[in-house]
């Protein structure tokens, strides 16, 4: 099985390399215009096509109205940056045409700058929501159920020109029957939740200008910015980077949808426009006081965590993550009993490249008394993603990829634990990636604490985001 599931993920690889030379060499015609240093900053619309697409597919709501925000506003600084270049060859056309028509008796008539006003009303706000169902073929059986369905409110308050403060609660549901959390760590609101079907995943209030963002509440965490690269499947996946730990939704320990958590977001433009690279990010967040999970009545003593991403034009993508949990209570019996010997911490790198027809993205992450195995037994290990899908006609788009999360040789509290399994499937957008259909198969050679196997998952199943 281990050989086989080796083989695919080659092939899948293959795949897709084979596909972007296919691409890259194709003809170039001998007639190539020459590029102004104007026309060579600008996007193009198919990378912008593309850009919208990807953006669009991202779990965190917020973090999409921010960079939509952010691309309109630098889009207002270009365009007035052409207007103004506009009014000077105009000016200098009107001093020629002034030269020419000075004798003439008959007045001429200037032209009038009229600038539009942009009108938006101050608060606005709307209801939205995601139902996301699947149907699961297991060694187990079958299962009919959710698979992350949502529903949210949101609001902003518009207190400048391009300032907002703004708010959001959403909420998750269970349409059929929960799923178990195991396969879907991501897909539920962690252990509180477990059995309920409503439950929180988000909810907070906060302050958006060009240059800062700052919000409390629960929020996708600063962890997160990089470890979305792969959490792009539709039914599996995000389980091999420490996200959710510990079969939670990454609420206590930060990594996920934090819970309580400060964050602050910040753009620095320093780099020059000819390097071709949005306003680099950095991301910092604190919680405090937050229960350890799988051990009652031990809470970390904080958490903090911090992120920076570096984002190309021609959309590329690299980005490194830390997220840190105080434990002071290393003595207490029930915290070793677990396998923690010091504080939870997560290190992660990603890095992304996408267009018009393909999408790869790869996170690797160093984890200490972060994850666990099966039983619930901390450990020191290596996990890795890989995401990667390709159009092939339309909106038909082939996906593939692996998750591997791996403990320590020294580690032996954590048995024969080892998460490992490639998967490959079948995509059809509707409409874009707000709606769609899809097939997935998840070949599994996951041994767990006590040495036995997972099989294979086949599923199908149906996003409808309204």
């Amino acid at each position: 099985m281990r050989s086989r599931l080796y083989l695919l993920i080659v092939l899948c690889l293959s795949s897709t390399a084979t596909l972007a030379e296919v691409n890259n060499d194709s003809p170039v015609s001998a007639a190539v215009p020459v590029e102004t240093a104007e026309s060579s900053d600008q996007v193009s619309p198919q990378q912008e096509e593309a850009r919208q697409q990807v953006i669009s597919e991202e779990e965190d709501p917020q973090a999409q109205k921010t960079t939509e925000r952010q691309e309109e506003s630098r889009e207002a600084v270009e365009q007035e940056k052409i207007e103004a270049q506009s009014k000077e060859v105009d000016a200098s056309s009107s001093l020629t045409s002034e030269e020419v028509k000075s004798e003439e008796e008959e007045p001429r008539f200037d032209r009038e700058e009229v600038a539009k006003p942009v009108i938006e009303e101050p608060l606005s706000g709307k209801i939205y929501g995601s139902i996301r169902l699947r149907y699961r073929e297991t060694d187990a059986g079958s299962i009919i159920g959710d698979a992350g369905s949502r529903v949210g409110l949101e609001g902003d308050w518009r207190v400048a020109q391009d300032s907002w403060v703004y708010g959001r609660l959403e909420a998750g549901f269970n349409v059929l029957d929960e799923l178990d959390q195991f396969f879907s760590p991501g897909g539920s609101s962690g252990e509180s939740e477990q059995g309920e079907s409503l439950f929180p995943r988000l909810y907070n209030v906060g302050v958006e200008t060009p240059v800062i963002v700052a919000s409390f509440g629960k929020s996708w965490s600063s962890y997160y910015k990089i470890s979305n690269f792969t959490d792009r499947f539709d039914s599996a996946g995000s389980s091999a980077v420490g996200t959710f730990n510990a079969k939670t939704d990454g609420g206590a320990t930060g990594t996920g949808r934090a819970d309580s958590v400060l964050q602050s977001l910040v753009y620095i433009d320093f780099m020059p426009q000819k390097w071709k690279v949005n306003p680099f990010n950095l991301n910092i967040q604190i919680q405090s006081g937050q229960p350890i999970p799988g051990i009652e009545g031990v809470n970390y003593q904080y958490s903090f965590g911090l992120s920076a991403v570096l984002d190309s034009t021609e959309n590329y993508t690299l980005g490194v993550a830390y997220n840190r949990a105080r434990v002071d209570d290393l003595d207490d019996a029930a915290v070793q009993a677990a396998g923690i010997a010091g504080d939870a911490e997560a290190i992660l790198i990603g890095a992304r490249w996408f267009d018009e027809q393909r999408y790869i993205g790869f996170t690797a992450a160093r984890l200490l008394n972060h994850e666990t195995t099966d039983l619930g037994t901390y450990f020191i290990g290596w996990g890795s993603e890989l995401y990667a899908r390709y159009r092939l006609v339309k909106d038909y788009w082939l996906v593939g990829g692996y998750n591997w999360l791996s403990p320590d040789k020294d580690e032996v509290q954590a048995g024969e634990y080892e998460l490992l399994y490639g998967i490959v499937g079948l995509r059809y957008s509707i409409d874009e990636f707000n709606r769609l259909a899809y097939a997935e198969l998840r070949l599994d050679n996951t041994i767990s604490e006590n040495g036995e196997s997972l099989g294979n998952i086949f599923t199908i199943g149906l996003r409808w985001d309204f």
